[in-house]
């Protein structure tokens, strides 16, 4: 008799769970109100927290961090060359969330246009080029290390907008599912500068144009997976 109580009793605790579960869920997909996310892409990797405030609506609010360095040796005027590219971004963002259908037994149900922004508390880049061995201007030969470098730097605006769309609750499970978001930060137009050292100093004079070649580059292109664990 205890057997078969406990065993009604597990059975009646079940469905009891499963009824606030359905209740904290929300009409739209099959979501609940509060979500963590590992994110991973070209903005870095990161972790948002999201609430869904009613029907079709979500807020985000998380960071990421992209730390890049990278090294290669090229051939400059037959000479080898050193190229050094420092980069450090980070942010914390805060993105709105619209399903624009809420029909469960159609795929656009899963479909998200996405706005925000984002405060870089990192957002620059460093790139250094030295020449590697004898460099040789006509009959003059000069050591590298009495050449000098160039370095040219790039920093963008501390607070950008954003606009994407993307999939949601994709791959589900009943504690976990996978996002997929594209989009892109409006990052504004850089401030650039280019400098020299020892002989190379006087393409410090060029510092101009490296900000205008660098001009064009103002937006940060997003391509976002998400692993949503449900709370």
């Amino acid at each position: 008799m205890n057997i078969k109580f406990t065993f009604l009793s597990l059975i009646l605790l079940t469905f009891a769970v499963n009824e606030i579960q359905a209740q904290n869920r929300t009409p739209y997909g099959d979501f609940p109100n509060v979500s963590v996310s590992a994110t991973a892409g070209t903005q870095g990797i990161g972790a948002d927290v999201k609430v869904n405030l009613s029907q079709p609506f979500g807020v985000r609010a998380g960071v990421s961090i992209l730390p890049f360095n990278w090294q290669t040796v090229y051939t400059g005027r037959s000479e080898p060359t050193n190229l050094k590219l420092d980069a450090d971004f980070a942010n914390a963002h805060l993105m709105f969330d619209w399903h624009p259908s809420t029909d469960h037994d159609n795929i656009l149900d899963k479909f998200i246009l996405t706005v925000g922004g984002a405060y870089w508390w990192k957002d620059k880049g460093t790139a250094v080029i030295t020449y590697n061995g004898i460099y040789k201007y006509g009959d003059i030969e000069i050591p590298s290390d009495q050449l000098g470098e160039l370095q040219g730097k790039v920093q963008w605006n501390k607070v950008t907008p954003y606009i994407g769309v993307g999939l949601d609750d994709i791959f589900s499970a009943r504690t976990f599912d996978f996002g997929f978001s594209i989009g892109t930060y409006y990052m504004g137009k850089p401030d650039a500068s280019l400098t020299g050292t020892k002989l190379l100093a006087a393409n410090t004079s060029n510092s101009e144009q490296f900000a205008k070649n660098l001009s064009y580059y103002r937006f940060l292109p997003v391509v976002q997976l998400n692993f949503n664990i449900h709370l």
